[in-house]
């Protein structure tokens, strides 16, 4: 806020920090505004300075060369003044505002001034209400303040419903609040019932999807189970017959093998054996040795076409052999069995 604004609230300058704009030194905080309420205008501000804002000092508004944010620069030096001639000072600030028709109307709290003239354009004053809490504050022209004292101020009745409304109070701000609550709340219940709807379609679109997604599965698993099925069963029959004709090859390998190891080959038939029997003769004369009995050997033609090589080796056969008459009758006779046995010297052909 500058020395150009056109205007400003009193409220505004309070507490501010006032500083020498010559050499920036402070020179205290603003306490109060100077003001003369029968020219409704305001004149300067009071300074307070020192141990506990003891001492107090003057500026008159046109000294103020800029008005800031957070200060208040000046160009001359200040006058020094009483704190009681300070106190005697005449203010509109907390009087109470009646009609003409003694009702009351609220209190004053505020005003806003020129910065430059200093003249009051508005008093603020808020409606009655508990203690001014709940008012709602409103705008007072000083040309509809009839009079005047060092408590109240005097309005016309008829005038008091058509001062402007300056700011809602804590009842009308809380029913606005209400209403915009209220507005927010029904919006927020139609924007409810909008997801609520549009969560119910999607569902529904979702649930439709899935179950038009699980029939497409399910038909194509079928098939694809169908199919499967049938090229196991086509495979099991290819494979089973494989497996016939293997099976069968190798139980004709076998049997051929096993006839071709085990069975004997065919060899010209070889004529069985037969003793030759010596012929019979008269017994010789004494002196005569008696011939000895020349047994007959079995002979085949060739080992390989024995036609008994289907014993074991370890039980040969043997041919039972035949003797000839001759030696069983020597065996009989013991004369020529002594003879036979006396000529064992002689070689006997």
């Amino acid at each position: 806020m500058t020395a150009e604004a056109d205007v400003v609230k009193q409220s505004d300058l309070l507490n501010q920090l006032v500083l020498d704009r010559n050499n920036m030194e402070e020179l205290g905080r603003v306490d109060m505004l100077w003001m003369y309420p029968a020219a409704h205008r305001v004149l300067g501000f009071i300074c307070k300075s020192g141990f506990l804002g003891a001492k107090k000092i003057v500026f008159k508004l046109p000294q103020i060369q800029t008005l800031g944010t957070n200060s208040i620069l000046v160009h001359s030096q200040p006058e020094e003044t009483d704190g009681e001639k300070v106190k005697q000072l005449d203010s509109l600030l907390n009087c109470e505002v009646w009609s003409d028709a003694g009702n009351k109307v609220g209190r004053i709290t505020d005003y806003r001034f020129q910065l430059k003239t200093g003249e009051i354009t508005q008093y603020l004053f808020v409606s009655s209400g508990w203690s001014g809490i709940t008012g709602d504050i409103y705008q007072l022209p000083p040309s509809r303040i009839i009079s005047f004292g060092r408590k109240r101020v005097l309005v016309p009745e008829a005038a008091v419903k058509s001062f402007e409304l300056y700011r809602p109070g804590i009842k009308q701000t809380l029913s606005k609040a209400r209403n915009i609550l209220k507005d927010d709340y029904i919006s927020l219940v139609k924007q409810a019932q909008s997801l609520t709807e549009q969560a119910k379609e999607r569902a529904q679109a979702i649930a439709e999807q899935a179950k038009e997604t699980a029939q497409t599965f399910t038909e194509q698993l079928k098939e694809e189970t169908q199919t499967f099925t049938e090229q196991a069963k086509t495979t099991s029959q290819t494979v089973a017959e494989q497996v016939k004709e293997r099976t069968q090859t190798v139980v004709d390998q076998a049997n051929t093998g096993f006839q071709s190891h085990y069975q004997p080959s065919q060899a010209p038939t070889t004529p069985e054996p037969s003793v030759s029997k010596p012929a019979v003769s008269p017994p010789p004369p004494a002196s005569t040795p008696q011939p000895q009995a020349t047994a007959t050997t079995h002979t085949f033609a060739d080992e390989e076409d024995d036609p008994w090589d289907f014993l074991e080796e370890d039980e040969p056969f043997t041919p039972t052999p035949s003797y000839p008459e001759t030696f069983r009758k020597a065996d009989t006779n013991p004369k020529a069995k002594t003879e036979t046995e006396d000529d064992d010297d002689e070689p006997w052909i």
